[in-house]
Parts: structure tokens; sequence; C-alpha cells
């Protein structure tokens, strides 16, 4: 196993470590908002306008009814060469303080997990990340640290710069 830690900025840090079918990341940020303000935007994100992401263009949830542990959600990702569509489960909740999800894409399956962590007025944001591969795609696994960690690493600053955005006294869809 091979660990790998690469410091981004003062506010961010990314750690990998490698197995021989999967990887597991952890990213950390620091969001000046509070933890309330976090959580909401990730546990309201399918209420979002998806419609022009270039990346993400589906983020939808696939039942009704309130949010819940067995709720699913789809999104559809896109990149240079690739489409894939990935359906995630939410297996865990803490308010405000953690969101767990599997997910599976039919090439791989893993586990996100955000934690939620007051900092004085800011929130610490933890994603972790554990992917596992199926079947052949295994020999994919030394290329994701080049692609997904950054492609990963560069969504959590994005959203970052939505929540600490003046913009608003709080985050929300309406």
């Amino acid at each position: 196993m091979c660990n790998l830690r690469y410091l981004y900025n003062a506010n961010y840090n990314l750690v990998e470590s490698i197995t021989l079918f999967g990887l597991n990341f952890e990213f950390r940020v620091n969001i000046r908002r509070r933890v309330l303000d976090v959580y909401d935007f990730f546990w309201r994100l399918d209420e979002g306008d998806f419609s022009n992401n270039p990346v993400v263009p589906v983020y939808e949830r696939l039942d009704e009814g309130p949010r819940r542990v067995g709720s699913r959600i789809r999104e559809i990702v896109k990149a240079p060469f690739l489409r894939m569509e990935i359906v995630s489960t939410i297996t865990g909740i803490i308010p405000n303080e953690r969101l767990d999800y599997s997910f599976d894409t039919g090439q791989m399956e893993g586990i996100h997990t955000y934690v939620f962590k007051e900092v004085g007025e800011s929130t610490e944001l933890i994603q972790r990340v554990e992917l596992t591969f199926k079947g052949v795609w295994g020999i994919l696994n030394p290329l994701l640290p080049l692609t997904y960690g950054r492609r990963a690493s560069d969504r959590l600053l994005k959203i970052k710069e939505i929540l600490e955005a003046p913009i608003r006294d709080s985050f929300c869809f309406d």
C-alpha cells in the first residue's frame, strides 16, 4: 500500500491510500460558514439546478418523500471520453454531523462519508471516499489518483467558494 499526502493550499489537503483494487481518499476543507449551512447544502443538493453544469448535468432523487436512510440519488458525470451514471443510496444520517452514502456505477462501487465539524465560526468538512473496482476495471486503479483526486478536490473547493460567497446570509435553494 502507498500513502501519499498533498497540500493544495492552507485550507485544503488530500490524503490518498492505494490498494490493489481500490482507493481510499480523505479530503478536508475549512469553510467559513456555520455547520448548519454546510450540512444543509449537502442535505438538499438534489434541489439545485444542474441543467447548465458541464460535468454533472443530472443530479436527481429517485424516490419521493422526506430524505431518509435508503433514499436514492442518480447523477450523470461527464468528462472527456467518459459518461458515467452513478446511483447513490443514503446509508447513514446524523443531522448536522455526518452523511453516509453508498454508490455504484457498474464499474466501481464505494462509500462517501461527509463529516461536518464546527471550528469556531467555520466548518471543517471532511470527505472520505472508498472506491472498489469491479472485474477488469481494477487495472485502471493507478490512474485514479491523477484524475479522481484532482476532480474531487476541485469540486470541494468550488463548494467552498459557493458557500463562502457573500451573496446570502445562509445557503438555500429557494
